[in-house]
């Protein structure tokens, strides 16, 4: 699953190496609207909830657990600051995904002091970092050749780096890149899924979008309806891309998403819902957060994560409030998810 925090960025791509976390069932279902829990928070607050956040994220960065090492370079993205004392350890890091991570923060943050250490990462083993080096570093006004990454999204026979690389081209808003993108869309990768080329055509489709081509809206818009169980991630990223591109057209059908039931009575998985919450309240639409609550405070811990993200995304002083009560409870993947959407909740809530 891709449980992005703050720009969908770095955890889609983390999710791209890890595989996602699977969805699991619930009955309890999910409100349309509630009162609203938004609210600005006062500049002493909000400093205070931002201090508690970061000194978690700085904690876990040197966590024993990869995924929680990346997960907290992520969440420091909105303290680049701190994030930069951090950077050099983690492009270093042993781990693949980290090393991501670590050079898209250096992009997504425009970190100048550290590029140093990502210059060596464009001739990294894993296509997965050298993709991300030359985000980072072209980010930062570097004049390097940006075409492996339209080789990677044309011609690498991982959907998954294909789908990174889309991410990346859409970041980086070159509307030369939209003919590959366009190319890439079209070309059947063999014994790949029905699945996986859902995943990347919602990839590739956000990709567009970002360079101007609105009408890319519907791709993702389609991707909202799983055939079948296993297209549940795919269900999950579109929701979250929708909110991130400020969809404000989509807010229809994901109200009805949240909502659906299959033929035989059965609701969308807990995760699909708390998705559906948490891109809404990004859109501005007041959401009923009691399932939100009942799975951060006790769910599984996919469900928490995701329970976490959501509250981030609808931010106001309610959901500052129900993060604080649960930061420093369950596992470090918990612990990582609960403070990266604290920060960014308390630098929402103005």
């Amino acid at each position: 699953m891709r449980t992005s925090a703050g720009s969908l960025s770095l955890l889609v791509s983390l999710a791209c190496l890890t595989g996602g976390v699977p969805l699991m069932p619930t009955g309890q279902a999910l409100g349309q609207s509630a009162a609203s829990i938004s609210g600005p928070l006062g500049a002493v607050e909000r400093s205070r909830l931002r201090e508690l956040a970061i000194d978690e994220l700085m904690q876990l960065a040197t966590s024993d657990d990869a995924q929680v090492r990346a997960n907290a370079v992520e969440g420091l993205i909105l303290a680049p600051g701190r994030l930069e004392t951090i950077l050099p350890g983690a492009l270093a890091d042993p781990n693949v995904g980290v090393r991501t991570v670590a050079a898209m923060a250096v992009g997504r943050a425009e970190i100048e002091g550290v590029l140093s250490a990502v210059e060596p990462l464009v001739k990294d083993a894993s296509p997965y970092v050298r993709a991300a080096a030359i985000y980072a570093l072209r980010q930062n006004g570097h004049e390097i050749n940006p075409t492996p990454l339209g080789g990677m999204v044309t011609q690498d026979p991982s959907l998954r780096v294909r789908a990174h690389a889309a991410f990346l081209l859409g970041e980086l808003g070159d509307k030369g890149t939209a003919s590959l993108l366009r190319e890439a869309a079209r070309t059947d990768v063999k014994r790949a899924s029905t699945t996986e080329m859902k995943v990347l055509n919602v990839q590739i489709a956000e990709a567009l979008v970002k360079l101007g081509d609105t009408g890319q809206l519907d791709t993702i818009r389609a991707a909202l309806y799983p055939a079948t169980p296993d297209e549940l991630d795919a269900t999950v990223l579109a929701i979250q891309v929708l909110g991130q591109l400020n969809d404000r057209a989509s807010i229809g059908q994901l109200r009805n998403l949240g909502v659906v039931r299959d033929g035989v009575g059965g609701q969308m998985p807990v995760e699909v819902r708390l998705a559906v919450a948490g891109t809404l309240g990004r859109l501005g639409v007041e959401v009923d957060t009691t399932e939100a609550a009942a799975a951060l405070a006790g769910g599984s811990e996919p469900q928490r994560i995701q329970a976490a993200w959501a509250f981030g995304e609808i931010a106001g002083s309610g959901s500052v409030r129900a993060l604080e009560e649960r930061m420093g409870e369950g596992s470090e993947r918990v612990r990582v998810a609960v403070a990266s959407a604290l920060l960014k909740a308390a630098e929402r809530s103005r």
